[in-house]
């Protein structure tokens, strides 16, 4: 008899969790935003930024889960853009970047929107809210962040083919045709 109320007592608890996992779960229909993470900036060998210097590499996470480092997109142009969440001038700059994404995507232009510390739960739902086409990755230790020494939001640095440092911009573009500007020499 005790051994029967203790497996009660046990597949109770099991369907309790599964229960309280399911009311957890998104809604059907519901479109879960995939988001990526930084999970590594340490390198051989440190590198000061530098314009026309190499870019520092760090490994991350996409949001479809591809482990990449950033040397990785060697041969296409890459916007770095640190942001934050409760940054209005980095939430004024999204649909610039978003715009020139649209625009350039084809020519080789890979935007990656790196949040600087912000919780996955604060990002997922900013992103939600918005048409965010290129990948976020979240940066929650800093590690990106403080190698490309982004310290003020947004911080902008815009990489070339080689993988060079060929723009670094602290503060938020004014409209989609400075951010188009920056990167039209370097997708020729």
């Amino acid at each position: 008899m005790v051994l029967r109320k203790r497996l009660l007592a046990v597949v109770a608890l099991a369907a309790f969790f599964v229960l309280a996992a399911a009311a957890c779960a998104p809604a059907s229909g519901a479109s879960a935003v995939a988001l990526g993470t930084v999970t590594d900036y340490r390198s051989d060998k440190s590198q000061p930024l530098a314009k026309d210097g190499p870019a520092p590499d760090f490994q991350f996470t996409m949001p479809d889960g591809r482990k990449l480092f950033l040397s990785d997109l060697r041969g296409k142009v890459v916007l770095l853009n640190f942001w934050g969440v409760n940054c209005p001038y980095c939430v004024k700059e999204m649909p610039y970047l978003q715009k020139a994404y649209d625009e350039l995507s084809s020519q080789g232009l890979v935007i990656l929107g790196v949040n600087t510390g912000d919780s996955e739960k604060s990002v997922r739902s900013f992103v939600s809210g918005k048409n965010i086409g290129f990948p976020v990755v979240l940066d929650p230790q800093v590690y990106a962040s403080t190698l490309y020494d982004a310290r003020y939001l947004p911080t902008t640095v815009i990489i070339d083919k080689t993988g060079n440092i060929r723009i670094g911009r602290i503060g938020a573009y004014e409209n989609a045709d400075q951010v188009t500007a920056d990167l039209s020499d370097l997708l020729k």
